[in-house]
């Protein structure tokens, strides 16, 4: 099989057909900066430096795709969070803009297009489209409607929310799904207009780890299936957190892919899946900052055996982005890790 470029090799894995190799999406975000030397907190508001960045990571390891995304918090400071930003890691939100429910009751959605918070990632979406258009995958990202809300008014009281009675909780929960779904489909198409080829949608508070499966199927797919509907390109769904145990509700989602985490079983999550959607994952991305290039090598080779390497799988991590801290040499080895894998395999055949 000759050798396809990123873009083929994604495309060809998403409709579930056999890439010449298993595709590898190492997100890296804050690890650009480092290529051009300059610190964190200028590196996330500088959408050309973002761009550059980008083009720099995918020129040291070869990868798949390019994230014109700075951060997953951007979405939270477009309706007014504030944000701290770290010499050595994402930045996080340092304030809510929602104090009580009667304030979310007021909520509006602010126009994407008119954030300045927002501009970076535009800004680095057309400086990508303009370098690797149509040869590598250019991924943007939101934080799913579901789980935008905790970010704006944190954690503890999105979940007093979720767990209070229907009389209390659907006319507040409806109108802030309506808000963020509003938001989240505007700022995704804008995405997609600016250069992104595919959307990632993140929704930790909608995974395993957080909420049962009977709230899953009643408060957050609807939202789920209602949001990749409106946004006009490929979704990519991440749970942040296990989604095995909503593994076979989400193929039809509409979702070309799901990120798995690294609690999920990946043979067991592709055989409930079958040929219906792409997997993506599962790698420990914590766990990284302490393996080895051997153990990052094993631990790669166990995942795409688990996954397979004739279509419907992509090697990752858990979301949301590889560790500040994870060796230079471990990326790379993730990185070559399917190629060596289909190396071998092929000597293996050829043997055979």
């Amino acid at each position: 099989m000759s050798e396809m470029t990123s873009l083929e090799r994604v495309l060809t894995t998403v409709a579930l057909k056999e890439p010449d190799r298993v595709p590898v999406f190492p997100v890296l975000l804050m690890q650009g900066a480092r290529e051009l030397g300059l610190p964190l907190p200028e590196y996330f508001t500088r959408g050309e430096a973002l761009a550059r960045g980008q083009l720099a990571l995918l020129e040291r390891y070869g990868h798949d795709c390019v994230l014109g995304v700075p951060h997953v918090v951007q979405d939270a400071a477009a309706f007014g969070c504030g944000l701290i930003y770290f010499d050595d890691g994402p930045p996080s939100v340092d304030r809510m803009v929602l104090r009580s429910f009667d304030e979310a009751s007021s909520l509006q959605a602010p126009d994407p297009a008119d954030s300045d918070v927002l501009r970076p990632t535009f800004d680095a979406l057309e400086g990508l489209a303009t370098a690797v258009k149509g040869k590598v995958p250019i991924l943007g990202a939101c934080i799913a409607p579901f789980s935008l809300p905790s970010m704006l008014m944190g954690t503890d009281r999105w979940m007093q929310l979720l767990f209070e009675s229907p009389s209390v909780r659907d006319p507040l929960l409806n109108h802030l799904m309506e808000v963020a779904t509003t938001f989240v489909v505007s700022w995704a198409n804008l995405q997609l207009e600016r250069g992104a080829d595919i959307i990632v949608l993140a929704d930790g508070m909608a995974s395993a780890s957080v909420i049962f499966r009977n709230q899953f199927e009643e408060l957050a797919l609807p939202v789920v299936r209602e949001t990749i509907a409106a946004i006009q390109g490929p979704v990519v769904y991440e749970g942040v957190g296990s989604l095995q145990p909503f593994i076979d509700l989400l193929p039809d989602t509409g979702a070309a892919a799901i990120i798995l985490d690294c609690h999920d079983d990946l043979a067991a999550c592709k055989e409930a899946v079958g040929d219906r959607v792409t997997l993506v994952g599962n790698l420990n991305n914590v766990a990284m900052v302490t393996w080895t290039v051997e153990e990052m090598r094993r631990q790669a080779e166990s995942a795409i055996q688990a996954g397979g390497d004739r279509g419907g799988y992509i090697l990752s991590a858990q979301g949301p982005e590889i560790p500040w801290d994870v060796p230079d040499e471990v990326i790379q080895a993730m990185v070559l890790a399917p190629r060596v894998y289909r190396a071998r395999k092929g000597t293996e055949t050829g043997n055979g």
